[in-house]
C-alpha cells in the first residue's frame, strides 16, 4: 500500500497520519521551509523526482486568497518591501528523469484577481509548495487539502483552514483564525488575537515570554490537548475538558487539587484570564517551562 506523509518543517515538527493521495499511489515527504526551494524534497517511491521554481509579486492592497491544489502546502513567513513575494516550489515525478521535469515545466501560477493558485498536466505525480514572503500588516487567507500550513513571524489578519494536513503558527501577531479538520494545529508564541479549532485532530500550545498580549482561544473535538506554560506567568490560561478525559498535569497548579474531580478545569497564571483551551474527548497534558 502507498501513503502519503506530511511535515512541515517549521519550530515546531508536526507528525500527522498518512494521508492517501488523490492522484496516482505514492509515498511521499515534503520538507517545506526556504523560499529558494533549497529544502523542498518530495519522494515518489518507484519514480524519478524533477523539481521547478516558479516566483511572482502581489501588491499588498486588499486579501490575497492562497490557494495550493490538493496535496500542496503553503508557507507564510515575514518578508521586506510593500508586495507579497510568492515562490511556487514545485515536485513531480515520472518513469524517467527527463518525463517527470517536462512535468515540472508544465506546471504554472493560476492568478485569478487576487486569488493565486496553480495547474499543472492531467496525468501524473506532481505537487506545489507556495512559500509567500509578506511584508507588515498582511491580509492573507490560505486554504489546503491534504497539505501543511506554516505562519512564521507575520503580523496581520490571515484565516487558515487545512483539511487532512497540518497548521503551524510560530510567533505570529495580529488577527488570525485556523481551522483544521483530520489534522493538528500547533500555536508558540506571546501575542495575539487568536481563534484556534480543530475536529479530529490535537492542539498544541507553547507559550512564551512573562504574559499574552490579546487573546488565545483553543479548541479540539476528539483530539489531544499539549499546554506548555512559563513559570510564573503573569497572565490567566484556564485549560478544561470533557468530563472522562484523562489529564497529565506537572504544573505547580494541579499539585494541590484532584484534577478528577467533576470540574474538569484548572486555572495557571495570574491576573485576567486571556488564554483558554478545551478538548472534547481528549487527553490532556499540561507542561511547565522556563521562560
Amino acid at each position: 500500500m502507498h501513503r502519503l506523509a506530511f511535515a512541515l518543517l517549521s519550530s515546531i515538527a508536526f507528525v500527522t497520519p498518512a494521508v492517501p493521495d488523490g492522484r496516482d499511489g505514492q509515498g511521499r515527504t515534503v520538507d517545506l521551509e526556504a523560499a529558494d526551494c533549497s529544502r523542498n524534497h518530495s519522494i515518489w517511491t518507484g519514480y524519478e523526482t524533477a523539481y521547478a521554481v516558479r516566483r511572482m509579486s502581489v501588491p499588498a492592497a486588499g486579501r490575497l486568497d492562497v490557494r495550493p491544489p490538493s496535496n500542496g502546502g503553503a508557507r507564510i513567513e515575514r518578508g521586506g518591501g510593500r508586495e507579497y513575494s510568492i515562490t511556487a516550489c514545485i515536485a513531480a515525478s515520472g518513469s524517467t528523469f527527463a518525463e517527470a521535469q517536462q512535468r515540472a515545466d508544465e506546471v504554472r501560477f493560476v492568478v485569478s484577481g487576487r486569488r493565486i493558485s496553480a495547474d499543472g498536466p492531467s496525468s501524473g505525480n506532481w505537487n506545489v509548495q507556495f512559500v509567500v514572503q509578506a511584508p507588515d500588516n498582511v491580509d492573507i487567507s490560505v486554504e489546503t487539502s491534504n497539505g501543511p500550513i506554516g505562519i512564521d513571524g507575520v503580523s496581520g489578519r490571515i484565516d487558515a483552514r487545512a483539511a487532512n494536513g497540518p497548521i503551524g503558527i510560530d510567533d505570529a501577531s495580529g488577527d488570525i483564525t485556523a481551522r483544521a479538520q483530520n489534522g493538528p494545529i500547533s500555536v508558540r508564541g506571546r501575542r495575539g488575537r487568536f481563534d484556534v479549532e480543530t475536529a479530529n485532530g490535537p492542539i498544541s500550545v507553547e507559550l512564551s515570554g512573562s504574559r499574552w498580549d490579546g487573546r488565545l482561544d483553543a479548541r479540539a473535538h476528539n483530539g489531544p490537548l499539549s499546554v506548555r506554560v512559563p513559570r510564573g506567568y503573569q497572565s490567566g490560561v484556564e485549560v478544561s475538558s470533557s468530563r472522562h478525559s484523562p489529564w497529565n498535569c506537572r504544573a505547580g497548579a494541579c499539585r494541590d487539587r484532584d484534577i478528577d474531580d467533576g470540574a474538569r478545569i484548572v486555572r495557571l497564571g495570574t491576573g485576567q484570564t486571556t488564554v483558554t483551551i478545551s478538548t472534547v474527548n481528549g487527553p490532556v497534558t499540561i507542561n511547565e517551562s522556563n521562560w
